[in-house]
């Protein structure tokens, strides 16, 4: 028989290996965050306005956390792709996505079946900011004004094409079909770049950029823009026309912003908070937000996620409007 100080000695060293696991467990708890490099999923790909404001942040985090800031480019499906795989990761802080008005708000009006909801199955933790979008054109093309993409596209019934890539591109596009009368005709991408390069080809006639991602392409000579979606002139583009100015009432405007997986603990939520708020007020970060046309407003993640709520609500509106049927 196994005596009783043998057993005892047992369970002592069960006990013991017990509380060195806890010990561990507990001591791994308590490491600051982040003590690890975090993911940001960008749902579009390089060079859109979102990829843009992601790397942008990620530039300011790591000097924040001294944590590398990966950004993940997962485009596809009008971003649904790459949120979903955000909505699927664990919980901890070390997966984000880069949220929009496709992600966040349109998709709920433009598919019937999203496998994902912006609010349950996300914490929307804060905003970097809303932009309109650019209409543009190749330089050279006979189309060199708002009223000459109209009398075009009149003129040839369904053979001026429009590029779209997320949300906002096609809704703009929409809306101003809508509302001008133009009969212009949508043709999918799944990447901006290549919309841009079939615009430059003569595949398509005009694309609608968000400020952010037309900025290089105007400014670089290699766009030629026709009109913002604006309530008011780009800053810097000052002899653009808002299409509003011929066609009163017309605005559209998109939101930048960064999520996380549901049941991400709050105390992570609210660090991500800070440091995207704060970021928004560096000098770095704020002239870069300046150049691509943004205004920001620093939000608590209850104003956040109101303004998703919000968001939702003002994309069926447009959808409506634009006579969009779900997919």
């Amino acid at each position: 028989m196994i005596g009783i100080s043998q057993r005892c000695g047992r369970w002592s060293g069960v006990l013991t290996a017990l509380m060195l696991l806890a010990a561990a467990g507990s001591q791994a708890q308590s490491q600051p965050y982040p003590s690890k490099p975090i993911r940001i999923i960008v749902p579009f790909g390089p060079g859109g306005s979102g990829d843009i404001m992601a790397r942008t942040f990620a530039q300011y985090l790591e000097g924040q956390t001294k944590q590398s800031v990966v950004i993940e480019n997962k485009p596809g499906a009008n971003g649904i792709i790459g949120t979903e795989l955000a909505k699927n990761a664990t919980p901890d802080g070390y997966t984000l996505v880069l949220s929009t008005n496709s992600t966040h708000a349109a998709n709920v009006s433009l598919y019937k079946k999203l496998p994902y909801d912006p609010i349950k199955d996300f914490e929307n933790i804060g905003s970097f900011g809303t932009l309109g979008s650019v209409a543009v054109v190749p330089p050279g093309s006979p189309i060199n004004s708002i009223a000459a993409l109209v009398n075009t596209a009149k003129a040839n019934p369904g053979k001026v094409f429009y590029g779209h890539y997320n949300s906002a591109s096609l809704m703009a596009a929409e809306l101003f079909r809508v509302k001008t009368g133009a009969p212009m005709t949508g043709v999918s991408y799944k990447t901006i770049a290549n919309a841009i390069t079939d615009l430059i080809g003569g595949q398509i006639q005009v694309l609608f950029l968000e400020y952010a991602s037309g900025a290089s392409h105007i400014d670089g000579g290699k766009l030629t823009a026709l009109g913002v979606t604006g309530a008011q002139r780009h800053r810097t583009w000052t002899t653009v026309p808002t299409i509003a100015e011929s066609y009163p009432g017309f605005e559209l405007t998109a939101f930048l912003a960064l999520s996380a997986p549901a049941k991400t603990p709050p105390e992570i939520l609210d660090a991500l908070n800070g440091w995207l708020n704060r970021a928004l007020t560096d000098p770095t970060v704020k002239a870069r937000l300046d150049q691509l046309g943004m205004t920001s407003r620093a939000m608590t993640r209850d104003e956040m996620r109101r303004n998703v709520q919000q968001e939702i609500d003002r994309w069926v509106t447009y959808t409506k409007a634009a006579g969009i049927e779900p997919q």
